[in-house]
Order: structure tokens, then C-alpha cells, then sequence
């Protein structure tokens, strides 16, 4: 297969400086002080401290830390890598957070999934806000009619493309930094809500649960064998990275741990050896009881096959933990802006889950940026997990109103608020 795009002698240099940077920084004190004090934060260790993440993917040009303008390689491939280590270093160096700097060079393995025989319902409009989206469902009733024209879908790997990334990365950073598959960002989270919403739309699903439950149940039991039949497929082909390092889990968090992979673990990965996530964002406006019903019924099987769960995204948990805290392999829960914070306090202290908190982005978003504000803010975080693992995660920032350097600050504030926290657990 030849190479859609060719670097040449000046991206290479412009990649090769920054991998000897990458494998520099990888071995400093500083970088595995990281990995220390993620390692306690996991285990709940005494010495643990609170850990502290700033997201910085989603800008608009000209809005973000590292811009096109920033950017020194020409060839569309190489200015991918490019911006992802200069982001890297960004967060090393300027903004001082807790992201580690792994000692390889990752790349995900290109899946492919056919569709369900059915176009998908989202929708969006010419000229409109690129993060909004509508519905027009394809499924509107849930009958026979319906379930006859549904697929489960077939999952692919394209091979060569594998071998083709693998080898164009070894021979950039040959004698520098090794190559290795780990996981694609959000690449193996598992949404039940959201692929149904696709099929049914938002209106729908609110609906069917009044006009057509059992037609509800049959699309969430397809659901969830489709998906399980992805995990099998998975496991039987060997594409299961381990992401129990420098790697994205869900919504921020990173997946440093001891615990994974399994004692029993011989052979190709298995789900069982693996963080994975699961959230369910768009069940927020339905009670406790119809999520149990509809939705948690049909992910529990699914989440009992993993190893560790990272739960939620942007939904507040604290209505559903009756269900959330049956699980045995719970280990972080996201405490989104809309959670009760005294409550996942208490829980996440009962259990021992740690306390993924998503602070508001609007603090450092709106045009006038009000530090007292956002520290108070950190301070009620701080005072709700005090004997907690706590993880103190920014995410959903898309303007500063160019004020880059709000960023950096927001670390520092997070830090000091974080300094009374105690460890009681």
C-alpha cells in the first residue's frame, strides 16, 4: 500500500527533535514523580495527593495553546504527530499539570464498524454551530417493521494500514522512542444511550418507554449484544492494548494503575485485564428508576467483563449510585458541574471510588475572569472530597477569550485550593 502522504527531510527533523524532547522528558524526576503520585492516587495510598488535569484539545484557530500557526511541519500526517506532542509539551512545560509523558509512541489500531443497516439520525445543519446536532430518526415506532431492517454490525481491522502506521512511526523515531498500540482516544467507551438515540432519537426514547416499553427493551437487548459480540471480537483478535499508564480512560482521567492486568492474564489482552468507560449522558431527564430499567439493565453485563469502570461523563451520578455502587469493579466516577458534591463526597469516601471532578468550564470562559470565583469553586470541590482520591479534571473549554494564559493559572488556583485537602481514607 503505498503512503497517502510523504514527509520530508525537514518534517522528519522537525518530529525527530521532538521525540528526543518526548524521551528526555520521559526519563527526568519530574515525569516519574507523576507516575508515583498517580500510582498512589489509584491505590488510595496515605501519601496520595490530589491530582490535577487540564484538557486543552477542543479551540477554535486562533483560540488555543498550540494553533496551526504554532505548527513547523508541512505534511498533513506529520502535522497530526506534531500537534499532539507539542500539546504534550505544552502541558509539561507551561501548564505544569499532571499529564505524563510516556517513554513510546503510540498509535490506535484502525477499527472499522459496518453500520446497523440503517443511517444513523443525527443530523446537522449548513451554518450552524459545529458542536450542535439534531435528530432524524430512522426508527420510529420499534416493531417488527422496524427490527427487520436493523443489522448488527460487523466489526473490521484494516491490517495494512496497522503495518503501514507502525512502520512510517519506527523509521521516523527509529534509535529515539519505541512504537507501541495503545488505545485511540474515546476509542473503546461503550454508550448504549447514545447509539440508541442515533436509532430513535432523544423524542423517541422519552417516548417509547411510554408507548412501546417492550419495543424499548428489544432495541436495548440488541444493543447490548452487539456490543457484546465487539467485545468477543476484540479479545478474539488481539486488539486489546493494556491502557494501565499514561492513557485516556474517560472523560480526562488517566488509566495508571496496579491492579491491571489480571494475576490470571495469559496471553492476548482481555476486557477483563482493561479500564474501560461507560457513561450515559443522555438518560439524564429520565428518573432513577427508568434508567435502571432501560438502561443499566443492558450495560451491566457489559461492564461486569472489565477489569476497572470509569462511570460517567457530563451527567450527574448522584441519582443513579443506588445502581453505580452495586458494581464491584467501580473505581472512578465522574463528578460532573451538575452533581451533589456532598453526596458523591460521602459515597465515593464509602466505597472507595475516586472522585473524578469536572469543574465548571464557564469559570475560565467567560470574558472576565474571575480567579476568587473559581478558587471558591475548588474550595467547595476540596471540602466535599476531603478523604477522597481526588482528581480535579478540566474539560469543555472552546474559548479563553485569547487568554491562553487563564490556563496556567487555573492549574496554580487548583493547587492551592488543593492544599487542604486531607487524606482521611
Amino acid at each position: 500500500m503505498a503512503n497517502p502522504t510523504a514527509p520530508g527531510d525537514h518534517d522528519i527533523r522537525v518530529l525527530r527533535e521532538l521525540g528526543e524532547w518526548q524521551a528526555t522528558e520521559a526519563a527526568s524526576a519530574r515525569n516519574q514523580a507523576k507516575i508515583v503520585a498517580w500510582y498512589a492516587h489509584d491505590a488510595w495510598a496515605d501519601d496520595r495527593r490530589p491530582m490535577v488535569l487540564m484538557e486543552i484539545r477542543n479551540w477554535e484557530d486562533g483560540e488555543g495553546p498550540v494553533d496551526p500557526a504554532d505548527l513547523r511541519c508541512e505534511d498533513p500526517w506529520a502535522r497530526g504527530i506534531e500537534r499532539e506532542m507539542r500539546m504534550l509539551r505544552h502541558h509539561v512545560e507551561v501548564l505544569e499539570d499532571d499529564h505524563v509523558v510516556p517513554p513510546y509512541v503510540p498509535f490506535a489500531p484502525p477499527i472499522g464498524r459496518s453500520s446497523f443497516g440503517v443511517p444513523s439520525g443525527r443530523h446537522r445543519e449548513a451554518g450552524t454551530d459545529h458542536l450542535a446536532f439534531n435528530y432524524t430518526p430512522p426508527l420510529a415506532r420499534l416493531d417488527d417493521a422496524d427490527f427487520a431492517r436493523l443489522r448488527h454490525r460487523l466489526p473490521s481491522l484494516n491490517r495494512d494500514g496497522m503495518a503501514q502506521t507502525r512502520e512510517r512511526l519506527e523509521a521516523v523515531f527509529a534509535d529515539i522512542l519505541p512504537v507501541a498500540m495503545r488505545d485511540g482516544r474515546w476509542q473503546f467507551s461503550t454508550c448504549l444511550t447514545s447509539i440508541a438515540l442515533d436509532l430513535i432519537g432523544l423524542e423517541g426514547f422519552m417516548m417509547l418507554m411510554y408507548d412501546n416499553p417492550e419495543g424499548l427493551h428489544r432495541l436495548f437487548a440488541f444493543l447490548r449484544d452487539d456490543e457484546m459480540a465487539y467485545f468477543d471480537w476484540l479479545e478474539a483478535e488481539g486488539l486489546l492494548p493494556l491502557n494501565n499508564g499514561a492513557d485516556y480512560v474517560g472523560a480526562g482521567s488517566v488509566g495508571f494503575t496496579r491492579d491491571l492486568p489480571r494475576a490470571d492474564q495469559a496471553g492476548p489482552y482481555r476486557l477483563a485485564d482493561r479500564w474501560h468507560n461507560f457513561n450515559s449522558q443522555e438518560s439524564v431527564g429520565i428518573s432513577p428508576e427508568q434508567y435502571g430499567e432501560f438502561v443499566f439493565a443492558y450495560m451491566a453485563p457489559l461492564m461486569a467483563r472489565c477489569g476497572k469502570l470509569y462511570y460517567g461523563c457530563c451527567e450527574p451520578v448522584n441519582g443513579i449510585w443506588q445502581y453505580l455502587s452495586a458494581l464491584p469493579n467501580l473505581a472512578r466516577v465522574s463528578v460532573s458541574p451538575w452533581a451533589d458534591q456532598a453526596f458523591m463526597g460521602r459515597a465515593c469516601r464509602e466505597k472507595r471510588v475516586v472522585f473524578s471532578r469536572k469543574p465548571s468550564p464557564n469559570l475560565i470562559s467567560f470574558a472576565r475572569f474571575d480567579e476568587q470565583a473559581l478558587l471558591d469553586h475548588f474550595t467547595e470541590t476540596v471540602e466535599a472530597a476531603a478523604g477522597c482520591s481526588l482528581e480535579i479534571i478540566q474539560r469543555d473549554i472552546y474559548t479563553t477569550h485569547h487568554s491562553p494564559d487563564r490556563l496556567r493559572r487555573w492549574v496554580e488556583l487548583a493547587r492551592q485550593a488543593s492544599a487542604d485537602w486531607q487524606a482521611q481514607g
